[in-house]
């Protein structure tokens, strides 16, 4: 007989942890899509803490924590200009403004045409 110690597989005791099992499963799934839709690494993490007991000799406190890592897609930035005060504008201070000019990034107002026999 062989008297070496056998290890058990990881995926055995994983298994014996339920929701951590679960929360792995999920993140795994939350990570790849975003990484698949943002084109950026993610991750998910396993930590597992083990405590040895201080009452009995050969038992263990196992706890864990699962952080999942999930990239997100960049924020647009925007162009400001300072102004003599030293505030932020979104018109350059120091170019002219064109009279004249109309925002049409509104809707113009609806009418209604009339049919012509």
């Amino acid at each position: 007989m062989s008297t070496e110690p056998h290890a058990k597989p990881f995926a055995d005791f994983l298994a014996q942890q339920g929701r951590a099992h679960e929360e792995l499963t999920e993140g795994l799934h939350q990570v790849i899509a975003a990484v698949e839709e943002t084109g950026k690494p993610g991750s998910v993490t396993l930590t597992i803490k083990i405590d040895p007991d201080k009452k009995a000799s050969g038992v263990f406190r196992i706890s864990d924590n699962v952080t999942v890592k999930v990239p997100a897609h960049d924020r647009g930035a925007r162009i400001y200009f300072k102004d003599d005060s030293g505030n932020l504008s979104r018109s350059n201070p120091n170019q002219p403004e064109l009279e004249g000019l109309r925002d049409v990034s509104a809707p113009a107002e609806v009418r209604q045409l009339k049919e012509v026999n």
